[in-house]
């Protein structure tokens, strides 16, 4: 049953554009608010629709691979982001390097040496090496020196173990006891006893 009503007519185009409404009576097609002859002056003058060619839904397997692509696109940026920057600090160490060895070149070891005593230096850098001038030399001169130490303040190494001397003077002292008493000792092992304990 065709719709005849004017009201509900207008109401859907409102509603839908894109719908075509056909007056069988007279065989004009309207769609959009506008109205064609007949079907062949429709086919004719419609206008074009765009259609949408992308998907609605999107599979797991191709939303994965569109994510890996993207993903590595933008790694490879990064990385090509990355090398460029290293790139150029290795040209730019590389240029200071060569600017330094050639002012290293230019001067001689003597006339950086004379140069820094003349402008009252302690110390000179040849060759990223730090040399010191006759300045320098002087004020380290006290640093330099070997210094003898005061006579008996550095103690001479045992040569007998603690066990050893705790036996010459048990042995000391009880030869010195029979000496006491009276009794018979012998005077040479008690001399070349008190004698090891007084080297030691």
């Amino acid at each position: 049953m065709a719709i005849t009503n004017k009201f509900t007519l207008e109401k859907m185009k409102k509603k839908n554009k894109k719908s075509i409404r056909v007056n069988k009576e007279t065989g004009e097609i309207t769609q959009g608010g506008k109205t064609y002859k007949n079907k062949e002056d429709f086919k004719k003058n419609r206008p074009e629709s765009k259609k949408n060619t992308s998907s609605i839904f999107e599979s797991p397997k191709s939303k994965a691979s569109r994510l890996s692509i993207a993903s590595g696109k933008a790694n490879r940026a990064a990385s090509d982001k990355m090398k460029a920057a290293e790139t150029s600090f290795r040209d730019a160490k590389a240029s200071i390097r060569d600017k330094a060895k050639t002012k290293i070149s230019d001067r001689s070891f003597k006339s950086t040496f004379d140069a820094a005593t003349k402008a009252g230096k302690s110390t000179c850098t040849y060759g990223w090496r730090s040399f010191m001038t006759n300045k320098g030399k002087a004020e380290n001169k006290d640093k330099m020196k070997t210094r003898i130490a005061p006579k008996g303040s550095i103690k001479k190494k045992s040569s007998l173990d603690a066990d050893t001397v705790a036996s010459y003077k048990k042995r000391i002292k009880y030869m010195k006891d029979r000496k006491a008493k009276g009794k018979n000792y012998s005077a040479k092992n008690l001399k070349e006893l008190e004698a090891k304990l007084a080297a030691n």
